[in-house]
């Protein structure tokens, strides 16, 4: 593993082929953790609050309406079961960013 020089401001540079191999690009977020023994720095995606809360509603509302005629306890199921695929989706695009 290459060695990082600290610079003024506590700045360091992340190795070319270190950046290549995580997809990280210039103006991207890092996530800096404090760890046993030193730290671990990783990729994070920043999310438009205002987009995702439209999308978030506008999902729901698709739900409801295929599922006017149902019981008020199945639309609950179904619209729980679709943020739990939108999670699981999530994070399965997060994991392949970061391999």
């Amino acid at each position: 593993m290459p060695l990082v020089k600290v610079i003024r401001n506590g700045q360091i540079t992340i190795p070319k082929e270190v950046r290549a191999v995580l997809g990280i690009e210039e103006g991207d977020l890092l996530e800096v953790k404090l760890s046993k023994g030193g730290m671990t720095i990783n990729p994070k995606t920043a999310v438009d609050k205002d987009l995702a809360k439209g999308r978030f509603f506008h999902m729901v509302e698709q739900i409801r309406e295929s599922m006017k005629d149902a019981d008020p306890q199945e639309i609950d199921a179904a619209l729980a079961e679709a943020v739990k695929a939108a999670k699981k989706a999530t994070a399965k695009r997060m994991k392949a960013q970061r391999s």
